[in-house]
């Protein structure tokens, strides 16, 4: 444990590596905008061109920090981890080991999510240093015509890892090795091929990088590869950069760590923020003990115990949660007792907003599919969230699936606001027929323009009837379906509107989102929506070295004023030690 301060201590020292263990409502970002203005007005080392790298986990939060920074801005830069590294190490320096990885400097544009395509995995294949051992099961032609659906599925779980001699190596879930659909049987690729793909991994990546094409985990391969190799690349950093303070660290990739640890080997001071139970992020390499066992020369630890967002009854129920940090009211409000609603989740969300004086009240979730059913009043009921994989497995034809799949991501994305992320996931559509960038921009839009003034005609009808308007309205070219096929069958029994509940919304900063999409933020009443009571054992057995706890933790901490809970069934037995915390309410079935 370290020394005990508040978000309003001032350090008189500010030449020393720290780190701060906060809790949720904390103050750590008006900490941190407090100490970056601090070290502006007090450094020596800083002068006209220097700045303070300050460097946190989204764009939400970056623009949180900027704003409340002001005018100070001039002398910090603030961004995500992503983008410092590809405007400070890519772009300025991937030249210097781009011929050892086949990179193509000259088309690089950005980072992307990693897309497994059919022609890479192809060319890579019959490329692959081990091609002569692919035998019967797995031969080439095994792999890439009957086992292509596997190989893709296997390869999406490709991902870098650090090796216990500081090296990064390329890996794979190779449990991810089987796929079966109602056309074809169980498909799946045996250890031994797996271990022979793996081998050549950085060869497929190659395939991706002389396109210029990379991928977000490849911004943290490439820029440790540039400070390994040209060392004098740190140094320059540390000349632009003499204090480097990163917020969410729990929240740190290995890589990353790693990175920072060499930044801060001279000149530069190091400060770090957060919380070991808020790290809800393993599924990107994240790990909490980043956090607690980070150690640089000299560092000093503090400890911020105040919570200064919520009321003091919902204090006291995240202090049940966990036993490391008891954390101390500072608004000093009881405030309303927390409610668990048993029952649908849209009759829970009408009694919060109820309770909350008709206010806003944000409601949260665990996956992707639960929020967008809160968005549409769907409630809690039969929802599917593999319908994209159904899809995938009953319809065969891969250009009428990529049709159907990106315009009608696009649509969603547009009538949530997102136009930018809508032209994008439709201008992929044309990338093979139209060469010109801004051609494909604006036949987008055209398209997006089309299917927002038809919305009406298939948003509440067949998945069948959108993709009759599609080819009708936008390319009569796309195949037709069989007579009684698996495809046609899935298009007529499925809706528009139960695909779009499984689109995942980017940067979603709506009523409704996930756990993970509120990271950072704060509402004035919050309503948890779990899917079944087990979920509720981070209250009645908590064990925050779960991450799935740790997810429900991070939901109820985001509550000021109000918390409520969702469940659709609880037993008699638990009320008793609930009913400690909450106000139990339920509905009729």
């Amino acid at each position: 444990m370290g020394m005990q301060i508040t978000s309003d201590k001032v350090f008189d020292d500010i030449e020393h590596h720290f780190k701060i263990s906060a809790g949720p409502g904390a103050g750590k970002t008006h900490w941190l905008v407090q100490h970056i203005k601090n070290v502006l007005g007090k450094s020596k080392r800083l002068g006209k061109t220097r700045k303070i790298a300050c460097i946190t986990y989204t764009n939400v939060a970056v623009d949180t920090i900027v704003k409340r920074l002001g005018n100070a801005t001039h002398h910090v830069e603030v961004s995500t981890i992503h983008s410092f590294l590809y405007k400070h190490l890519i772009k300025p320096y991937a030249k210097f080991i781009a011929q050892e990885y086949d990179l193509n400097v000259s088309n690089i544009d950005g980072h992307d999510e990693h897309i497994v395509y059919f022609n890479i995995v192809k060319k890579w294949i019959e490329n692959h240093s081990q091609k002569s051992l692919f035998k019967h099961p797995n031969s080439e032609k095994q792999l890439l015509k009957i086992k292509y659906e596997t190989i893709k599925q296997w390869l999406e779980t490709i991902y870098y890892e650090l090796t216990d001699s500081n090296d990064i190596a390329l890996s794979t879930d190779k449990n991810k090795n089987f796929f079966s659909n109602k056309i074809q049987p169980k498909h799946q690729i045996n250890r031994k091929c797996l271990d022979m793909l793996e081998k050549d991994l950085i060869e497929y990546k190659k395939i991706y990088w002389k396109k210029g094409i990379l991928h977000h985990d490849d911004i943290l391969f490439f820029s440790y590869q540039i400070i390994s190799k040209c060392p004098f690349v740190l140094d320059v950093l540390r000349a632009k950069f003499p204090y480097f303070f990163i917020d969410e660290f729990q929240d740190s990739n290995p890589i990353q760590v790693e990175i920072i640890k060499k930044i801060s080997e001279k000149e530069t001071i190091i400060g770090v923020i957060g919380d070991q139970a808020q790290s809800i992020y393993g599924f990107q390499g994240a790990d909490p003990k980043q956090f607690s066992e980070l150690e640089l020369p000299e560092m000093r630890n503090y400890e911020m115990a105040q919570n200064r967002r919520s009321t003091d009854n919902i204090i006291n129920t995240l202090n049940s949660v966990r036993s490391d940090l008891l954390q101390h009211p500072y608004r000093k409000v009881c405030g309303m007792k927390p409610v668990i609603f048993c029952g649908n989740s849209n009759d829970a969300y009408k009694e919060a907003l109820k309770l909350s004086n008709n206010k806003k009240v944000v409601t949260l979730s665990r996956d992707n599919i639960t929020s967008n059913a809160m968005r549409r009043e769907f409630g809690n009921g039969n929802l599917k969230d593999k319908l994209f994989s159904d899809l995938k497995n009953n319809d065969s034809s891969k250009d009428r699936r990529k049709f159907v799949i990106h315009y009608l991501k696009g649509v969603v994305f547009a009538k949530e606001r997102k136009f930018k992320e809508a032209i994008k996931e439709i201008m992929v559509l044309y990338k093979s027929t139209i060469e010109d960038k801004e051609e494909r921009k604006k036949r987008a839009l055209n398209d997006l323009l089309c299917l927002l003034k038809k919305y009406d005609d298939y948003s509440n009808a067949s998945l069948m009837v959108f993709y009759e308007l599609l080819k009708r309205e936008l390319d009569n070219q796309i195949s037709k379906f069989q007579k009684n096929s698996n495809a046609k069958s899935f298009y007529e029994n499925h809706t528009f509107q139960e695909l779009a509940l499984c689109v995942n919304i980017p940067e979603d900063s709506s009523d409704h989102r996930t756990i993970h999409k509120a990271k950072g933020d704060e509402f004035n009443n919050v309503l948890l929506v779990l899917k079944k009571e087990e979920d509720l054992a981070f209250i009645l057995k908590p064990d925050l070295e779960k991450e799935e706890q740790r997810i429900a933790y991070v939901a109820i901490s985001r509550a000021q004023e109000r918390l409520f809970i969702s469940v659709p069934t609880l037993k008699e037995s638990k009320k008793a030690s609930l009913s400690k915390l909450f106000e139990i309410k339920e509905f009729e079935t």
